[in-house]
Parts: structure tokens; C-alpha cells; sequence
């Protein structure tokens, strides 16, 4: 698996680094940048020149906090009125190209994208299953087990929420482009490893409310890694 592993930007480590360690899959970097949108553009890049001979390539990157909508939230009647109403609130509204619902970002969150290429005809479970396995692994590795299911209660509910019981700290999403006769997958996780659940709730609630969305979600169905760290830590002790 290839990686990307050049930085942008530069600036102190954020308090979530320091409690849990940063994901570090075959040498990959964390990437800063100093916008969403920058880190979007990105991720989009990353798979130009890929072929299906290649191997996929990873990249894990941080910005300042937004709140990066689907393109069918893009459709709500107010979405023009809700994207003034957050950035009045310091949370600039972005759409992404893979699917599900509103998801907010910050610089306690990571972004975990795997880019393949396929030709012809691929399993959309892959990308999917490999990303997952991947975050697993790592959290495994602090004593975090978590399991893969819907959180109807979250933000951006999908099949491939990660999380503890009913409280989920990630969530996956996909998307296919074609470029001359080959797809071009990019399977993306969006991880809350350190954050303020009921504000993450509160913005998505209101872009939705000013949008005209009926989706809702609540605090009581999302948690943060470093929540489950700090309780994996204090089970252990004598």
C-alpha cells in the first residue's frame, strides 16, 4: 500500500495526539491543512494517476473545524440559508462527493482516505472492509474494541459506523468516479478522536433545522476515542 505522507502546514500538536497515538499505517503521516476544502481537493487528487496494477493509496489528514454535507443535502430548500447560518457560526459548509448525510469536522477528528483503482466490475464491500480493518486494528492496539454497524441516532448513520455499543465515533462513506474505463474508489473515514459531541450534534441539528432536513441526531448515540481510551485505562487499574 502506498501512502502519502507529505505534510501541509504546520503548527503544534492538537491535545487529541497526545492521548492517543496517531495511526502511523506503513509510515503514513498525519497531513495538516489549513482548510477542509484543501484536504477534499486533496484526497481527490490522490487517485489521478492510479492504475488497477497499483496499489491503493492512503492518506490521513486534519483541518479546521466544517461541516462536510452530502450532495443530496446540498438539495434541501434552505441549504443556501443554512450555509449562512453556520458560517456565522465559524462552521463553513462543504459537499463532498461520496455519499450519506452531514458530518462535522474539527481538529479533533482524522480523515482516513484509501484511494484503488478497478477495472472492470468491484466489490464495493472492499473498500469498505479494508478502511474498517484498518481503524481496528489500530484502536485494538490501545485496548479499544469496536464494532461496525448502524448508530440510527448519530450523524451521517451508515452500515459502517464504528463504535462501542450504541455510540459511534466514526463513520464511513464512499465514492466511484470513472477515468478511460477504470474506477476510481475512494473509501473514506471521518474519526472523532477527541471532541465536544453535544456542539458536533448541536451544528449538524442546526444546518438541518435551517435547511428544511428533518434528520436529527443526539450526544447519547456519539462518543470520542479518547472517552473510551480514558475508560479502557481506568478499567485496567488495580
Amino acid at each position: 500500500m502506498k501512502t502519502s505522507t507529505d505534510a501541509v502546514g504546520s503548527g503544534p500538536s492538537t491535545a487529541a495526539e497526545k492521548k492517543l497515538r496517531p495511526p502511523s499505517f506503513n509510515g503514513t503521516e498525519v497531513r495538516r491543512f489549513l482548510t477542509a476544502q484543501a484536504g477534499l481537493d486533496e484526497q481527490e487528487r490522490l487517485g489521478e494517476d492510479l492504475t488497477p496494477a497499483d496499489a491503493p493509496v492512503l492518506m490521513i489528514w486534519q483541518a479546521p473545524r466544517a461541516l462536510i454535507a452530502g450532495r443530496s443535502d446540498a438539495r434541501l430548500p434552505g441549504f443556501a440559508r443554512a450555509v449562512q447560518e453556520l458560517a456565522v457560526e465559524g462552521w463553513p459548509v462543504l459537499v463532498r462527493r461520496s455519499g450519506g448525510s452531514a458530518c462535522p469536522v474539527s481538529p479533533g477528528t482524522l480523515q482516513i482516505v484509501l484511494v484503488r483503482a478497478s477495472a472492470g466490475k468491484s466489490d464495493i464491500e472492499v473498500g469498505y472492509r479494508t478502511l474498517a480493518n484498518l481503524i481496528e486494528g489500530w484502536l485494538s492496539g490501545s485496548g479499544i474494541s469496536c464494532e461496525a454497524g448502524e448508530r440510527t441516532g448519530a450523524f451521517c448513520p451508515g452500515r459502517y459506523d464504528l463504535g462501542v455499543g450504541l455510540r459511534k465515533f466514526a463513520g464511513l462513506s464512499q465514492h466511484w468516479r470513472s477515468r478511460r474505463q477504470t474506477a476510481i474508489i475512494t473509501t473514506a473515514a471521518s474519526i472523532i478522536v477527541e471532541g465536544d459531541v453535544e456542539e458536533l450534534c448541536r451544528v449538524v441539528n442546526l444546518f438541518y433545522r435551517e435547511a428544511g432536513g428533518e434528520r436529527r441526531c443526539f450526544p447519547t448515540f456519539v462518543t470520542d476515542v479518547n472517552r473510551n481510551l480514558r475508560q479502557v485505562s481506568s478499567e485496567g487499574r488495580p
